[in-house]
């Protein structure tokens, strides 16, 4: 088989694996009611459509400190919190068509303003957990959105320097697809930055889970929910697009 021939079985299943692992990833996250079941295929397309657009430099970028799957499911995932931040509030509006509505309709619309209404009360729920964290909030919720992968704000580093006129931006510009050690690593320096002290990645690793887990102790002691760190994940996602 010709060099043309070679590039386009790689192309075809390059195309192919995407397609699996967008798949799982967006299931992943319609399991977690932050996709609508109906958007599925749309989703993944827009997906592999946009992995495609930006696969030089996506390869480019790979230097091989993880499977190259790895790699490529944590490029996709961002790529899934992008579109959802972009397209939730269009998901659950209601139909804009103007012929009648069907019953279906009318019960699917019910159902989606009782989910925004919940999901709007445990955002709520979930900023007065961090008011307990007093002084340390800053620092816990800047770190959760780094661990989780959630894009990180100007504010939010601020919040946490309280003004220090130290660049901080460079540890957050590689924020994209980084292992959880290399997080932890990153974490660990500002923190020693910030904070003035000498800390491995391990400490802050075991200091953040603590965290986490006092916060998901916080949202599930009324028994009224059962968030795990997926959901803490989606909350933070959900408060963050709509700061």
């Amino acid at each position: 088989m010709g060099t043309s021939g070679n590039q386009l079985v790689n192309e075809t299943k390059l195309i192919k694996d995407i397609m699996d692992i967008a798949s799982k990833v967006v299931s992943r996250y319609i399991s977690r009611s932050a996709i609508p079941e109906r958007e599925k295929e749309d989703v993944i397309m827009a997906v592999v459509e946009k992995f495609l657009l930006k696969k030089e430099k996506i390869l480019e970028a790979f230097e091989g400190k993880a499977a190259l799957s790895t790699y490529y499911t944590a490029v996709i995932n961002r790529m899934c919190c992008e579109i959802i931040r972009k397209e939730n509030k269009h998901w659950y509006s209601l139909p804009e068509d103007e012929n009648p509505l069907t019953f279906n309709q009318i019960h699917t619309s019910h159902i989606d303003t009782e989910k925004k209404i919940v999901i709007k009360n445990e955002v709520k729920r979930f900023q007065n957990a961090m008011l307990f964290f007093n002084e340390e909030r800053a620092k816990v919720y800047l770190f959760m959105k780094f661990f989780f992968d959630i894009p990180v704000q100007d504010e939010d580093i601020e919040h946490y320097s309280k003004g220090l006129p130290i660049d901080l931006k460079s540890l957050f510009l590689t924020q994209q697809c980084l292992s959880k050690g290399e997080t932890f690593e990153n974490l660990a320096k500002l923190v020693n930055t910030v904070e003035n002290k000498d800390i491995k990645a391990d400490a802050v690793r075991m200091w953040l889970n603590k965290q986490i887990d006092i916060l998901l102790q916080r949202l599930n002691g009324t028994e009224t929910s059962f968030h795990t760190r997926e959901s803490l994940a989606i909350l933070i996602e959900i408060e963050n697009n709509d700061n």
